[in-house]
């Protein structure tokens, strides 16, 4: 007996796709437009990013009660650490925790971070992360303080190279400022011959 060979279906073809009804020219024009995009969501991003000028944080730190004695040093720590950047996540270091914010404050100890980790997390500032990477620097400076309480200046690794020396004087950035040029009285005394 002879069997009758069965017909074996063809696999269906892929559907092709219909670029244009996604907003998408098959052209160079398509992907010119796609990298446009790209790259103005890189300058939003890079925008949204804050850096401060050191006399506002030296403000905003004398607010938060940090002495006017201590702000060159957090000036320092801040410059050193992050370019005064709030936003500032630093690269991985090598147990693969990574510092967030002004002040670089390590997830590893410090902070929990916004992800699962592979490590152990202490968050000794109880506090998340994601909230020292905001413009309002209060619990930045909150964890860092406690961060100075327990393990001194020396807790930043920029401290013993860069900070630990003679520093800048901070008193220009509570100097009143005049109208004219934004140059505080004693300067335009010096200019101007008078001050009032």
């Amino acid at each position: 007996m002879v069997r009758a060979a069965v017909p074996v279906p063809e696999p269906e073809p892929e559907p092709v796709r219909d670029w244009n009804s996604l907003g998408m020219a098959r052209s160079s024009g398509g992907v010119l437009c796609l990298l446009l995009l790209c790259f103005l969501l890189l300058v939003l991003a890079l925008a949204l990013a804050v850096r401060l000028k050191p006399c506002d944080l030296a403000g905003q730190l004398y607010i938060l009660d940090v002495p006017k004695s201590e702000l060159p040093l957090w000036l320092c720590i801040a410059e050193f650490e992050s370019r005064f950047n709030t936003h500032a996540v630093g690269q991985a270091n090598a147990d693969g925790s990574r510092d967030y914010g002004l002040f670089q404050i390590s997830d590893r100890f410090w902070c929990s971070p916004p992800n699962q980790t592979e490590y152990y997390t202490f968050n000794e500032c109880n506090v998340n992360c994601t909230r020292l990477l905001t413009d309002d620097i209060t619990m930045a400076v909150q964890c860092a303080r406690l961060i100075r309480k327990q393990q001194g200046w020396t807790a930043w690794s920029v401290y013993g190279q860069f900070c630990n020396g003679t520093l800048e004087g901070i008193d220009e950035c509570f100097q009143p400022q005049t109208p004219a040029g934004n140059r505080s009285c004693a300067e335009s005394e010096s200019v101007l011959g008078d001050c009032s």
